[in-house]
């Protein structure tokens, strides 16, 4: 039962709010994915290196200027894709091993 006198029942808009965003970062990180899945396919297939440094730091620059300019920090905005771009390495190199595995 919801008391909606309690001192905090003000929160709960805003608490759907978050939620809702939630759901959708949740959703375009399983978006990005899928497409860096593909992304490893495609360079697997074309002998093309899965590391791309230059790649990755272009990636990096852009999102966190893109932050910037919303009022996000810069080392804020670079730790996440810090941890997007770790997780996508290790997507590859699970499609990597799993075609190992197959061939």
């Amino acid at each position: 039962m919801n008391d909606t006198s309690a001192p905090d029942a003000g929160l709960l808009p805003f608490r759907d709010l978050i939620n809702e965003l939630d759901n959708q970062l949740v959703e375009i990180l399983s978006q990005r994915l899928s497409i860096c899945a593909k992304v490893e396919r495609y360079k697997k297939k074309r002998g093309i290196a899965m590391m791309q440094p230059n790649r990755v730091a272009e990636v990096r620059a852009r999102c966190a200027e893109l932050g910037a300019e919303r009022g996000l920090r810069r080392e804020f905005t670079e730790d996440i894709y810090d941890t997007i771009i770790e997780e996508a390495c290790k997507l590859e190199a699970k499609i990597i091993d799993e075609e190992r595995i197959v061939s």
